[in-house]
């Protein structure tokens, strides 16, 4: 189920649709550090930032342990 406490920004929008688009060309998801290259972030964090607030709208799941660790939920 989605939530609409967390608003979807442009920069959340970027991201999602970043990781769609390479998950389908790919069939595996990006790492961290590939979304930042690809999105010119030069931190880490920045991503792990947006990505936190995907999962908590509920667009994607974060699954610990694996390095390509997120699904993208209803997709």
């Amino acid at each position: 189920m989605r939530s609409n406490k967390v608003p979807m920004t442009p920069k959340m929008l970027n991201v999602l649709n970043f990781i769609r688009k390479y998950s389908k060309k790919n069939k595996y998801n990006p790492t961290f550090q590939e979304m930042c290259d690809a999105l010119g972030y030069k931190s880490k964090n920045s991503i792990t930032v947006l990505v936190n607030k995907l999962a908590k709208r509920g667009e994607l799941t974060k699954v610990k342990g694996y390095r390509r660790n997120i699904e993208l939920n209803g997709n």
